[in-house]
């Protein structure tokens, strides 16, 4: 009997891809000690008109383990646990809106981290800090910067996280978790972004004594169309010549005397 079957394009569903890093190193900056702060377990940051009781705080991660590409980069959200600042670095908790800079040099904790080795350059994010931010996971989106770090086009030296504002009253005062608190530290999680998934549908119509096998040319790039005389192969490219007919590619092989299988496969 002569017979032909059909299988249908293989089809890999998308699925979001997620990644969480927790920092390399951070740390916040008293300006009066010009020293970081009493407290390693949390990174304030706090305001004054004069900058001399400011805190200022650093983060950075490492991204050399990414196997998300820049252009791939769907959102890179920076998460941070607000705490209940503690009453030695400026009084109790004040809301604000917390800017998040690109920190625009290499910094490290020894020797001691001073208050000008934090280089605050363009704005990448605002925390908006509110009466209720307190005790919670606060985020901020800073997926172009990310974008920018994992490209190469811009050093990773991580990010500053200062007030907005010097002046505005009342006066900042927050405090997030540090990698110090195992539970707490902070994360930058990335997402691979999802696109829309259409694979072209292999199409079969037996004519007379032949198979007509059709599949759309949009989206097409990349797959191939393979055959095989059973279903645990060996699958090999077919060596009839594809023909487009308007938007449609189209083979047409004479039907033999055994079953034959079809199918669209793209590595």
């Amino acid at each position: 009997m002569k017979a032909a079957l059909l299988f249908l394009a293989l089809v890999a569903t998308a699925v979001a891809e997620t990644v969480t890093f927790t920092p390399s190193q951070d740390s916040d900056v008293y300006a009066f000690f010009d020293t970081p702060s009493f407290t390693p377990d949390s990174l304030n940051v706090g305001a004054d008109p004069a900058q001399a009781h400011s805190h200022h705080s650093l983060v950075q991660f490492n991204l050399a383990s990414l196997a998300i590409p820049a252009a791939e980069i769907g959102t890179a959200k920076l998460r941070l646990f607000s705490l209940i600042p503690n009453s030695s670095n400026g009084g109790g908790y004040r809301p604000g809106n917390v800017s998040v800079n690109r920190q625009g040099a290499a910094w490290s904790l020894s020797p001691t981290l001073r208050w000008n080795h934090i280089k605050p350059q363009e704005l990448a994010g605002t925390l908006v800090m509110t009466a209720t931010s307190k005790d919670v996971w606060v985020e901020v989106d800073i997926t172009p910067l990310v974008k920018q770090w994992v490209a190469g086009t811009t050093p990773n030296y991580g990010v500053v996280l200062r007030p907005e504002s010097e002046t505005a009253t009342p006066l900042l005062n927050v405090e997030f978790a540090s990698m110090e608190l195992t539970n707490f530290k902070p994360q930058l999680v990335i997402t691979r972004a999802v696109l829309p998934a259409v694979p072209p549908v292999l199409a079969v119509a037996v004519q007379g004594g032949q198979v007509v096998l059709e599949w759309p040319v949009s989206g097409s790039s990349g797959w191939t169309l393979q055959e095989a005389a059973g279903l645990a192969g060996p699958w090999a490219a077919s060596t009839a010549t594809a023909t487009t007919v308007g938007t449609k590619l189209r083979v047409t092989k004479a039907l033999g005397p055994t079953a034959a299988f079809f199918r669209l496969n793209k590595p």
